[in-house]
């Protein structure tokens, strides 16, 4: 057996069923489920949930894509539609907030 260390990765992994805790101390589930953001029965947008907690969601979208304020969200895999506002804009990723938690 060796004696060199055992060096451990802080890499989170990006299973579907992972858990991590967030700042406010919401539990985040780390996913990767596709979404559409819908401003208006015409105006849809295709994004990708990669976190989801109670109260909100980190989501992926092009930049290319303009947000409103509030829109609605539907997320088809978890069987999801939300009202939501925009809380953060970063690049390619932004930050959401429910209306209404979940039960």
């Amino acid at each position: 057996m060796s004696d060199a260390p055992v060096v451990q990765s802080d890499r989170r992994a990006r299973a579907p069923n992972h858990v991590v805790e967030d700042k406010r101390g919401r539990v985040r589930h780390v996913t990767s489920m596709p979404a559409t953001i819908v401003i208006s029965h015409y105006d849809q947008i295709p994004c990708i949930v990669r976190d989801l907690s109670d109260g909100g969601a980190k989501i992926g979208l092009s930049r290319r894509y303009v947000l409103a304020e509030r829109f609605w969200i539907v997320i088809r895999h978890a069987n999801v539609t939300r009202r939501a506002s925009l809380m953060w804009r970063r690049g390619e990723f932004a930050g959401i907030a429910f209306d209404h938690p979940f039960e």
